[in-house]
């Protein structure tokens, strides 16, 4: 470590003026980078968004699954199956459902 302070104790800087050239590469570069993360930033805020949406429509799907599931279970009864044929707008509230083999 006291190698290192010695050693870095010696070195001498000797700032230059730089030319005009190498302000405007520098410059360049740090308008590129600018522009570069604002450009990610964008794109990361776009993607949280879809993410959002994403969530959002699988709960929705999940839900609407559940319902289904619940319904495919009621069908093998017989008010299941009238339920189901009102909701599908088969039978209307005050027709007789008739099932064969009854």
């Amino acid at each position: 470590m006291k190698k290192l302070i010695r050693l870095l104790s010696r070195i001498r800087v000797k700032f230059v003026r730089s030319s005009r050239r190498t302000k405007t590469v520098v410059l360049a570069m740090i308008a590129v980078c600018m522009v570069s993360l604002l450009t990610l930033n964008l794109i990361t805020n776009n993607l949280e968004k879809q993410k959002e949406e994403d969530r959002k429509e699988a709960a929705r799907l999940e839900y609407e699954n559940s319902v289904l599931e619940d319904k495919k279970e009621n069908l093998g009864s017989a008010e299941g199956f009238e339920d189901a044929a009102r909701d599908e707008g088969f039978v209307g509230g005050n027709d007789i459902l008739i099932q064969p083999g009854q």
